[in-house]
């Protein structure tokens, strides 16, 4: 009896110590706050241009555009031209023309361009040269718009039946608008290539 009693104290004095060990433990815990600022990206788009009233054959607009970095994370730029015409009164929606930007063979809008080497053409896209920095600008690709001098849309000229008198006909770009639609874009130089595959 006294043996199983003994058995007994040993298997008890196991158990608790088991208990005890499994409950006993050291505990400490440590946060750790970490701040991401994060950079700006932001851009300024500068365009001077004026839309003309009456524009008509010789006459030149100016029209540039400059794209600006005004945040501390390098950007790159890019931008594409969209011409399309629509005819007086016209109800079409989009970027498609409803007349064609020739006549007679001639370019009717002629888009100037300067500072060129600043740039490069890749499909529908103008891309500027180098990463812009903080507080850096691009050039401007653009400088002007021109009507050709050597397109005249006054029609043919009718005479009256003695041959007195005469007036001239009318065309389909009579009181048309001429559209140039630009898009520009930036994008972290970071992520340039995954952006835009350039």
């Amino acid at each position: 009896m006294k043996k199983k009693r003994v058995l007994a104290f040993i298997a008890l004095t196991a158990l608790v110590a088991t208990v005890g060990g499994t409950v006993a433990y050291y505990s400490n815990v440590f946060e750790f706050d970490n701040n991401f600022k994060l950079g700006s990206a932001v851009t300024e788009y500068v365009e001077t241009f004026e839309s003309p009233d009456n524009w008509k054959s010789c006459d030149t607009t100016p029209k540039t555009l400059v794209i600006t970095n005004k945040s501390n994370t390098p950007v790159a730029a890019r931008f594409k031209i969209e011409e399309y015409w629509k005819k007086a009164g016209s109800t079409s929606t989009g970027h498609d023309s409803d007349l064609s930007s020739t006549y007679m063979d001639e370019k009717v809008a002629i888009i100037n361009f300067q500072n060129e080497g600043d740039w490069e053409k890749k499909g529908d896209w103008y891309y500027f040269k180098r990463t812009l920095d903080e507080g850096e600008s691009t050039t401007s690709l653009l400088e002007s718009v021109s009507f050709n001098c050597n397109v005249n849309f006054a029609g043919d000229v009718v005479y009256s039946e003695d041959g007195k008198t005469g007036y001239s006909t009318t065309n389909d770009y009579q009181n048309a608008k001429y559209h140039l639609y630009i898009t520009a874009q930036t994008v972290e130089e970071s992520h340039r290539l995954e952006a835009w595959g350039q």
